[in-house]
């Protein structure tokens, strides 16, 4: 159907029998508006928009929105709506041209549009819509179906784990095996850490030591992933691949101070091991899962934090680009945290690399156009909350006493005795007590909210060409990438957003890619790095799995055992490849210098909220308590820049997964062991080796106090030093010093104490002793690094 501003530039035309030859039309009117108005921008030089208009066979081929000419038909010619300024496309963009002008080119376009020097077309016109996906494309390792592989050679004594055997093969085919099992302490540190992220206690050490029935360490595994700390360790695992923050960040660093919601019921759903699917599902659209209990339903609402909590820029002047830079963040996050693809590639053009086009880029793009994350987009936006438990009894009824001693004061205030004997200032102390009264009727206590998104009107996006929401193409109906759910899919329907259906897809048993990215995640959990490295890309830019067979058989038995993420640590971490030692053997070495057929274990340094909570574990200062925020700061209140200095408070002895994530102004002590960057998923975690963290581990104050913590500790216990040193060095390390360590440490002891000032109290100077010899003790790569 034509418009109504084209239909009135064509009627301006005369009739047909009355046009004037259309080559000299053409000469005269037509050539001469393509020279003048439009060659600079479209023309040998310079092409916008892929087109050239120095040609008949430049507009037949036209584009990137397709064909910029169909002869003798001016309504569906693309040049015509252009210059009627018909649609977002508008040229000239600044000056449109007179209706005699457009006129006179509709004529020429009615009558053939002929071009009397103009080559003829080299080519046909560009196929218009998206590139199909080749045979090629859709056969890559990533997009397969999982398929259970058998597991190679005998389930014997020898290998009586699936994953042993499957390693065992690869090392056997190189002439290598596993090496000799850890020692049994430090077997207890590793599983401990990785698991709670906090390190054993002495009394822990003491009582696996001495356990030598069968069964021993599956007990001390199952303790773990029933400790509320396994929640809390793993549950900050996937506040990474979420990037997590308790600001926005961005050009307005404004407090999410409901963030702390979504982030606890991380660690509750860990815990609790709710299923991965599940677990996948309520964060895409936990608000549309019906049924359950009214305080389910908020713990689904509460989910959806995780499409609120990433970062956006507030004051971005155009609302459409804000939404779609906010669109485009949610699709890259959700994108590499679910599918190991990096889906905002395809925002501009056809991903590179991956089968991922532009129209599946923007099919997905509607679905959450059609979901409410924003309250506004206007300077400075707001984000979406919503209510999730009205507020307790007890705020209630402190709010009824208010109101209620306030009625009183008025009402006494308005007795005749009263009044008179107030004389001529009872008025305007009435009046006070009246405002008051009505400012404590409305100050009752509000619902407790949830940064969580609500569905909206379902509606479809058209292709941004080149990422530009001012250069629109062809409609695109909501739906999925067409790599993996085929051609066939249906659209969504328009009476919904689809992020339902998303969720569901995404935890389809059939789906290829979720349950592998998530094993993988768990490998390199307790591995240190993923059977494909590339936690985040499972495209063709990322690393082939090293262990392809492996890794479909982790991902079939997940999905198997009811997608239970405590199955399969239990699984990985009761292997002999993990259970083996980090010893390693000089031909192995030579064969595999980068261990990646993990012919033993490979040491890691601690992660930096571990170091941290292990430093204020072992000094007996660690507050346990679960959940709840630390951030000091009223909803939407600038933490950093305008009118405020940068957020520094920290200080607080709980544990790190509790500290407020402040973007832009982050925890120097996490930044500098490699805290990663809250603004971008990060599944895998640099560990650097740099001067900044000897110096931390030397000279910080954090450490200094949990240094002198663990000083009056072990000062405190009974005995003699020796006695005392070899607290000191069960705590911090789980064992006893050797002879010679406890002949220097106590040689250096008895010299410091000696070298003190006498000014200073002896009390006071033998703190400051065993204070420096704690600061060693922690600052020690004995400490620092697993093992």
């Amino acid at each position: 159907m034509r418009s109504a501003s084209l239909t009135a530039v064509l009627l301006l035309g005369a009739p047909a029998a009355a046009q004037p030859d259309a080559a000299a039309l053409f000469e005269k009117s037509v050539r001469p508006v393509l020279v003048e108005k439009c060659v600079s921008c479209h023309g040998p030089d310079k092409q916008k928009g892929g087109l050239r208009v120095d040609s008949r066979a430049a507009l037949l081929a036209g584009g990137d929105r397709g064909p910029a000419l169909v002869p003798g038909d001016p309504g569906k010619s693309l040049l015509l709506h252009a210059l009627a300024h018909d649609g977002e496309l508008r040229m000239p963009p600044k000056d449109k041209l007179p209706a005699p002008a457009i006129a006179s080119v509709a004529a020429w376009v009615k009558a053939g549009a002929p071009w009397p020097d103009s080559a003829p077309a080299a080519a046909p016109p560009k196929a218009v819509g998206p590139r199909p996906i080749t045979a090629e494309e859709k056969a890559f390792w990533a997009f397969q179906p999982i398929r259970r592989p058998q597991v190679p050679g005998d389930r014997n004594q020898e290998t009586p784990n699936p994953i042993d055997a499957f390693l065992l093969a690869k090392l056997r085919e190189n002439g290598l095996s596993f090496a000799p099992p850890a020692d049994r302490r430090l077997l207890l540190r590793r599983v401990t850490f990785d698991l709670t992220g906090l390190p054993p206690t002495p009394a822990e050490v003491d009582a696996f030591l001495r356990d030598s029935t069968p069964g021993a360490y599956e007990r001390v595994v199952e303790r773990l992933l029933a400790s509320p700390a396994y929640g809390e360790k793993w549950g900050r695992r996937w506040l990474d691949v979420a990037r997590y923050a308790d600001s926005n960040g961005m050009d307005e660093n404004l407090a999410y101070v409901n963030a702390w919601r979504y982030r606890d019921w991380v660690i509750r759903s860990l815990n609790a091991d709710k299923p991965y699917d599940q677990f996948v599902r309520e964060q895409v659209a936990g608000d549309l899962v019906a049924g359950g209990t009214d305080a389910e339903r908020a713990d689904r609402l509460t989910a959806t934090g995780f499409l609120v909590v990433g970062p956006k820029m507030l004051a971005e002047d155009d609302p459409m680009k804000m939404r779609m830079d906010i669109i485009d963040e949610q699709l890259d996050t959700l994108g590499q945290a679910v599918l190991g693809l990096t889906l905002g590639c395809a925002r501009c053009h056809d991903h590179k690399f991956d089968p991922i086009r532009a129209d599946d880029y923007y099919a997905l793009a509607g679905i959450f156009y059609s979901t409410k994350t924003m309250r506004n987009h206007s300077v400075v936006a707001a984000w979406n909350e919503q209510p999730v438990a009205e507020p307790t009894p007890a705020a209630l009824a402190a709010h009824e006493a208010r109101v209620a001693a306030a009625r009183t004061a008025v009402a006494v205030a308005e007795r005749p005795a009263v009044a008179a004997a107030a004389g001529s200032v009872a008025v305007p102390a009435v009046a006070r007590l009246r405002t008051a009264l009505i400012a404590a009727e409305k100050a009752k206590p509000p619902a407790d909210t949830a940064m969580a998104v609500e569905d909206a009107k379902g509606e479809n996006l058209r292709v941004h060409l080149r990422g530009n929401h001012l250069t629109l193409g062809a409609e695109v109906p909501r739906r999925f990438p067409r790599v993996l759910a085929g051609d066939a899919a249906p659209p969504l329907g328009p009476d919904r957003s689809g992020r339902l259906e998303l969720a569901d897809w995404l935890t389809r048993p059939e789906n290829p890619l979720t349950a592998r990215v998530m094993v993988n995640r768990l490998w390199a959990g307790h591995f240190g790095a993923g059977l494909v490295r590339t936690t985040d890309n499972f495209g063709r830019l990322g690393e082939r799995p090293t262990h392809p067979e492996l890794l479909d058989w982790l991902a079939a038995e997940f999905v198997e055992k009811g997608w239970s993420l405590k199955h399969m640590h239990r699984l990985m971490v009761a292997s002999a490849a993990y259970r083996s030692g980090s010893q390693a053997d000089p031909v192995a070495v030579q064969r595999d210098p980068e261990n990646r057929l993990l012919s033993r274990f490979p040491r890691r340094r601690l992660d930096a909220e571990e170091v941290r909570d292990g430093m204020l574990a072992v000094a007996g200062t660690l507050d346990r308590t679960v959940g709840g925020s630390l951030l000091k700061a009223t909803p939407r209140q600038y933490v950093t820049g305008t009118g405020s200095r940068s957020y520094e408070d920290y200080a607080h002895p709980r544990r790190s997964v509790y500290l407020p994530v402040v973007r832009s102004a982050g925890y120097d002590v996490l930044q500098t062991l490699d805290f990663p960057d809250p603004s971008v998923p990060a599944g895998q975690r640099a560990s650097t080796t740099i001067p900044t963290q000897a110096l931390l581990m030397l000279n910080g104050q954090l450490v200094d106090q949990a240094a002198e913590a663990l000083a009056k500790a072990v000062l405190a216990e009974p005995g003699d030093d020796a006695t005392r040193v070899r607290e000191a060095y069960r705590r911090a390390y789980g064992r006893a010093p050797t002879a010679g360590e406890l002949e220097r440490v106590t040689a250096y002891l008895r010299q410091s104490e000696s070298a003190a000032d006498p000014k200073v109290p002896a009390a006071d100077r033998r703190v400051r002793v065993w204070r420096g010899l704690c600061r060693v003790l922690l600052a020690a790569n004995e400490f620092v690094f697993v093992e």
